[in-house]
This record gives C-alpha cells, sequence and structure tokens, in this order.
C-alpha cells in the first residue's frame, strides 16, 4: 500500500527552491492526498499537494507528485522499459521544443500539463502544475468519448504527431528512449507480455460461454491459437519501417490519460494528455488504433470513425504546411494505410484496455495482481472481462476483428 510519509517539507522546500529559485522564503504549510482513486493509475503512485509558502508574496497552489510504483512487478516493468528516463526526456526536452514550433505559426495550444522538476530522491518522481486549479478534469472511463470529446483528442495527437516529426528530424538523439515499443522480443522486456496471453484466455472464456450453438466455433480455434501469437503480431505493431512517415506516438491514449477543460455551459474547450511513459517512435497508426477502439463510445467508433481520422488528418497536414515541413506529408489515404498496417493494435486496445477502463470498481485492481499468477489475480481478471458493459461490445467486436483478418 503506497503511503506519503516521506513527502515532507524538507522535500517540498527543496522542489519549490528549484522551481522560484532566490525568490522562495519558506514553506508555511501543506497538506497531503492521493491524486487518483486506488486502480485509476497503473504505471505510477500520484500525489497532489497543496503547498503554502512566501515567494516574495504569500502563495497557495497545488501540485502533482508522480512517483515510480511500489509494487514489485511494476518497478520491473518500469525499469525493463526506461519509464522514468523516457518520460522526463519528453516533458523536459521534447515538448518544449514542440511548444516553440507551434508558437511560431501562432498556435498557443497547450498539449500536456507543465512538468515543474524532476527529482531522484527520496524517490524517482515527476513534479507537475495541477492543471484542475484551472478546470481541467477527467471523464467517466467507463463510458468512453463522445465525439464533441473525441475531436479535440484527434487534433492534439495531430498537433504533436506533426510537430515531433520536424523535432526528430532536426535532433534524432533526443527520441533514443522511444525508438522501441512496449511489447518487444527482447528477453529483457517481458515482464509485462504474459498479461496479453491471458487477456486472450479471458475472451476464450467468454466465448466458450457463448458458443452453445457452435457459431462462435471458427473464431474460437482462431482465438486458442492467437494466445501463441498476440506477442509476435504486437512486435509487428512496433517494428517501424523507415520509408514510412513516423511520428512521436504518445502510446497509451486512453481517457485515463486525459484531461478536459469546459466552458460555461457552451460543452468542452480543450483537452491536455496525460503520461508520456510508453512513448514510441513510429507509425502514427499506432496511436490511431489504439484511440479509436480503447477510448470510444461504441456508436462514436461505429458512426464517426472516418470524421475523426479525417480531422485528424486535416490538422496534420496543416501544421506541417504551416510550418514549412520539406518531407513528403502523408495523404488520407496514406494515414488510412498505416491505421490498416497497425490495425491489430485495436485488437490490443480491445482485449487488454477497455476491461480497465470499463470496469465498474477500481479499487481492489493494482498492476502486480493483474499481471500476477495464482487464484487471487486469475479472480481478478475474470472479474474485469465479465463486466455487462464488455460483455456487451464484444460480440461485434471479434466479427469485426475476424473479418479483418487481424484473429488468424
Amino acid at each position: 500500500m503506497a503511503n506519503y510519509e516521506w513527502i515532507d517539507s524538507d522535500l517540498l522546500t527543496g522542489l519549490l527552491i528549484e522551481q522560484h529559485g532566490t525568490s522562495f522564503g519558506r514553506l508555511l504549510a501543506y497538506d497531503v492526498n492521493f491524486a487518483t482513486k486506488k486502480g485509476d493509475n497503473y504505471a505510477s503512485e500520484m500525489y497532489r499537494v497543496r503547498v503554502q509558502y512566501d515567494a516574495g508574496a504569500p502563495v497557495k497552489k497545488s501540485i502533482i507528485l508522480k512517483v515510480m510504483p511500489s509494487g514489485e512487478l511494476q518497478q520491473q516493468v518500469m525499469q525493463e522499459n526506461s519509464i522514468y528516463a523516457r518520460e522526463i526526456v519528453i516533458y523536459r526536452q521534447i515538448m518544449p521544443k514542440i511548444y516553440e514550433l507551434l508558437r511560431s505559426i501562432g498556435d498557443l495550444s497547450i498539449i500536456s500539463p507543465l512538468c515543474l522538476s524532476t527529482t531522484n530522491a527520496p524517490k524517482q518522481m515527476l513534479v507537475f502544475e495541477d492543471v484542475s486549479e484551472q478546470g481541467y478534469r477527467m471523464v467517466d472511463r467507463r463510458f468512453g468519448l463522445d465525439l464533441e470529446h473525441a475531436r479535440l483528442v484527434a487534433v492534439k495527437l495531430a498537433k504533436l504527431h506533426a510537430c515531433s516529426r520536424i523535432v526528430y528530424e532536426k535532433e534524432p538523439a533526443l527520441f533514443d528512449l522511444t525508438m522501441e515499443g512496449c511489447i518487444s522480443d527482447d528477453p529483457k522486456k517481458q515482464t509485462f507480455l504474459p498479461y496479453y496471453r491471458r487477456c486472450v484466455g479471458q475472451v476464450m472464456r467468454l466465448v466458450e460461454q457463448w458458443n452453445k450453438d457452435g457459431r462462435w466455433d471458427g473464431i474460437l480455434r482462431k482465438l486458442e491459437k492467437l494466445q501463441d501469437k498476440i506477442i509476435p503480431y504486437g512486435c509487428d505493431v512496433y517494428r517501424r519501417r523507415e520509408d514510412c512517415f513516423n511520428v512521436l506516438n504518445h502510446n497509451d491514449i486512453w481517457v485515463n490519460n486525459m484531461m478536459f477543460h469546459y466552458g460555461d455551459a457552451t460543452g468542452v474547450k480543450d483537452v491536455l494528455l496525460l503520461d508520456y511513459q510508453l512513448s514510441f517512435y513510429g507509425s502514427p497508426g499506432v496511436d490511431l488504433n489504439f484511440f479509436l477502439y480503447g477510448s470510444l463510445q461504441p456508436e462514436v467508433r461505429t458512426s464517426h470513425l472516418k470524421e475523426l481520422v479525417q480531422l485528424y488528418h486535416t490538422t496534420l497536414r496543416c501544421t506541417l504546411e504551416q510550418l514549412d515541413y520539406g518531407g513528403t506529408i502523408p495523404t488520407l489515404p496514406d494515414i488510412h494505410v498505416e491505421i490498416i498496417r497497425k490495425g491489430f493494435h485495436r485488437v490490443n486496445a480491445v482485449f487488454q484496455q477497455l476491461p480497465i477502463a470499463m470496469m465498474e470498481r477500481s479499487e481492489g485492481v493494482d498492476m502486480d495482481r493483474l499481471l500476477g499468477e495464482g487464484e487471487q489475480s486469475e479472480a481478478c481478471r475474470r472479474e474485469l472481462f465479465d463486466n455487462p458493459r464488455y460483455v456487451g461490445i464484444l460480440p461485434k467486436l471479434l466479427q469485426e476483428f475476424d473479418l479483418a483478418g487481424y484473429l488468424d
């Protein structure tokens, strides 16, 4: 169980001095709470710290401490994938360059919360502004995004992708830690991968329950074989072709990694994209498949998928054109080809992400339990997949994946 006794006045004073320099006077008071509910964030521990201090004038503000997780399997996954170092590079080096590009064309967009500082002691952590103070908030992950919210994400994702391409061409070394995906055949990066196979097993269990008349025999046979093929297929998703248009993928673009801002009775106005721990430089089809199949309300995906892809492409093209990008700008058909080429990632989204997004109760769920062996872990996974909301959408998606060849 995470605790925050280590968040003390010495730590906070050091962080505030780093932000304010000599203008910082002294810490007057502070209060610490968990920033997210248990189970709503799997790759880190999030703390909200409300501080009062003197910086030439009294200041009251809230900051977010994003701390590497305490679970044993969690830490192993983080270390294998260079999670901490990767996210620091993106927030502290790549993102500022993206903002320079956007500002150069008069675009004042903010893509993610501002990272105020980083430290390794007493724990590895990143310190962020608390955008809830600016009115940003999360939506209910269980239901997915409606069209209005999804449009904002498509636009922000396109701007991130477009600008990252230009930054990469100028300074490719900045992206060294993002060149390998989170599904890898590297034997040193295997801790998380059994979870993908276990998710296929859970889907098989559900299909067997439906298959009273043999109607699902064909798909069931394919799922049985998919258990052994899902990791190689996942590696193909993260296999980069240098002759294609590659970008910095957020690579974990789901509802709980988004915060939205709302106008006064005028609907949603803005979105910020959080958590770049798994970011990957490769085909934009990686992000697009995961977003379209892991974050949208089913009716939005069914009726408006092409509209969202077109909006993404229009924003990508216009941003690159305004920045005088000298390379070949992908056409709308090119983007559709990338979505199809990396289409197996929609299977990953539906099998691995959607059960977590849709679950009713998150209190008893953590990554160590989800990844673990034994009856307690198996019971946790069964509860995830038995969710009636998930079971209700799965048959149609399985039929779609079968017709598209993604289960073969």
